[in-house]
């Protein structure tokens, strides 16, 4: 972020000689200061979670703009960190990254796959912000988030959040991240059946499910898909992409 604000003060000052590419170089850095909302904006893992994960946003940016909110994933990421306190984890933003407009409407299993393919890295959560995320089992519907597997290798995997998605939907896909099925409990949040007793703000994960979400958190630390990481929010270095 600090190398942002320095490019942006040191083109500022040079005026109208800054020409076509410094207008340019001026524009992405704007860009990239803006992005870094993304980070700066999202909660901090919180003081009680005994490991914290980085969770690594990738947004799709269409026209200049970002087809969702810094504040839109912070309340995504809060409402995470509440809900898996329960299983002494917490989540912070790590970094943020564009994706290009050809993902904003991801239609087809090939375009899952391929949307975090390149991206896909071990030690953090891959989360990627679409603007529209279709059904592909139910044409012509669509859908607020998936925890997607690489077809080609399974042990690559990611979510993929739609900008339609409400604030628990994180959560949700997160549950399947560390090992939920869906659940036939009434008042589990994996419970995707058309009920509001209890409604969703109430919506929790079960003591069965935490026993499997905490199974699955150290089986993930001890082969390196997760990476836990000291401090309560990233270092401040520069993220630009």
């Amino acid at each position: 972020m600090l190398a942002s604000v320095l490019l942006l003060a040191t083109l500022s000052a040079s005026g109208p000689t800054v020409g076509a590419m410094g207008a340019a170089t001026m524009a992405r850095a704007r860009e990239a200061l803006g992005r870094e909302a993304f980070v700066t904006g999202s909660p901090a893992c919180p003081e009680a979670a005994k490991r914290c994960f980085e969770l690594a946003v990738h947004v799709v940016v269409e026209d200049g703009a970002e087809v969702q909110t810094p504040a839109w994933l912070s309340e995504q990421v809060r409402q995470a960190n509440r809900l898996f306190a329960l299983v002494d984890v917490g989540f912070r933003v790590g970094s943020v990254a564009p994706v290009d407009a050809a993902f904003a409407d991801v239609q087809t299993r090939e375009q899952r796959d391929v949307l975090g393919r390149a991206e896909h890295s071990l030690g953090v959560v891959h989360v990627f912000v679409v603007r529209r995320l279709a059904d592909v089992d139910v044409p012509g519907e669509v859908i607020r988030g998936v925890h997607w597997r690489d077809r080609a290798e399974t042990s690559r995997r990611w979510v993929i959040l739609s900008s339609i998605a409400s604030s628990l939907v994180l959560a949700h896909e997160l549950g399947h991240f560390f090992g939920l099925p869906h659940s036939r409990y009434r008042k589990s949040l994996m419970n995707k059946s058309p009920h509001m007793d209890p409604p969703w703000p109430l919506r929790t994960f079960v003591e069965p499910e935490q026993a499997i979400m905490r199974e699955h958190r150290d089986r993930m630390l001890a082969d390196g898909t997760l990476r836990a990481v000291r401090g309560r929010r990233p270092p401040a270095t520069p993220r630009d992409r």
